[in-house]
């Protein structure tokens, strides 16, 4: 029996830190305003050498360095981005030259910030199903360019950045029995809705400093969307592996927003301080945020081998879902 275990990680940002105060200057909003009501102090936004290829390439490179996989190793790329470099082809294309994975095939995934458990799951099974051993999963963003800089309800929430793992195909014992207890990829669980298809998206209406269009959003509709499906997939998530709260080590939520995180960790039960957060310092990076909060708590040894981690996330479309990951 094979599972799918985390070998590497790596996390990638611009190097221009834009603070709340920063803001303040061409918007109607304070450090106050928006720290109250999102958490977020600073983000992380691309300079023009920066793009959604580059950020998933360097976040690749830092995950296969971490697993000591050479890249004509990888099988696969699985690319979550919703800020693709364009339309077609594939970004993660783009991404296996620059990391010069040549035998891999490539691919992206559209799921919006649900994008890397979408990505995670879709990985987890062509190696479950011997297809590949090593496979990249990234999520990259450059969310800025769909931003309308003059919206404070949406341009303070999101920032540019990404996260990889590098997952390997195990057998869980020689004789593929399944150990007592299992690690890797335990399970993931996918959800989506189109009936709140207008809460959450870009409206494709191209200007010239968006040639993609502007984010738009309906706020109180995706924070009250956000708590109910995040609990509920994770809930979902528990009960399927038989899982208590107290078997749970870390709960790593995609980083939206601060309060948001807070309600679906107070409805579970999960005490403050098992819950990573990282959006404070990298605001949403859509499908990017539990990919580098994984990667970022790693490198600084708050997770650790053997770590139970419950990973949840909700998007545009709505899309959502929930997985359980053994470290």
């Amino acid at each position: 029996m094979l599972s799918s275990l985390v070998a590497g990680y790596g996390h990638a940002f611009p190097s221009r830190i834009v603070t709340n105060d920063d803001l303040s200057k061409t918007l109607d909003t304070s450090d106050s305003w928006v720290t109250s009501r999102t958490g977020i102090v600073t983000r992380r936004i691309a300079a023009k050498e920066d793009s959604t290829a580059s950020l998933g390439a360097r976040a690749a490179e830092n995950a296969m360095a971490a697993g000591q996989c050479a890249a004509n190793d990888i099988d696969a790329i699985i690319l979550a981005t919703t800020t693709p470099d364009h339309p077609m082809p594939s970004t993660a294309a783009k991404i296996q030259s620059m990391i010069g994975a040549r035998k891999a095939f490539a691919f992206d995934v559209q799921a919006v910030c649900s994008g890397f458990i979408y990505a995670l799951s879709i990985a987890d099974h062509f190696i479950k199903g011997g297809a590949v051993k090593n496979v990249l999963v990234i999520g990259a963003e450059v969310m800025s360019k769909v931003l309308d800089w003059t919206d404070r309800s949406t341009c303070v929430l999101f920032g540019d950045g990404a996260g990889a793992l590098l997952l390997q195909a195990k057998e869980t014992s020689d004789r593929g029995e399944a150990l007592p207890i299992a690690r890797g990829v335990l399970s993931t669980h996918l959800f989506s809705d189109g009936n709140f298809y207008d809460m959450l998206y870009v409206d494709g209406q191209a200007t010239s400093s968006n040639p993609c269009g502007v984010l738009k959003m309906n706020g109180r509709a995706v924070f009250a969307a956000a708590v109910e499906k995040m609990v509920e997939s994770s809930e979902l998530a528990l009960a399927h592996n038989q899982l208590q709260l107290n078997d749970i080590d870390w709960f790593v939520a995609h980083q939206a927003n601060k309060r948001i995180i807070d309600a679906v960790a107070e409805r579970l039960g999960i005490p403050e301080e098992k819950v990573i957060i990282t959006v404070d310092k990298y605001a949403n990076t859509s499908a990017a945020t539990i990919p580098s909060t994984l990667s970022i708590a790693a490198s600084e040894r708050r997770i650790l081998p053997g770590h139970t981690l419950l990973l949840s996330a909700i998007g545009g479309g709505f899309t959502w879902g929930a997985a359980v990951l053994k470290w």
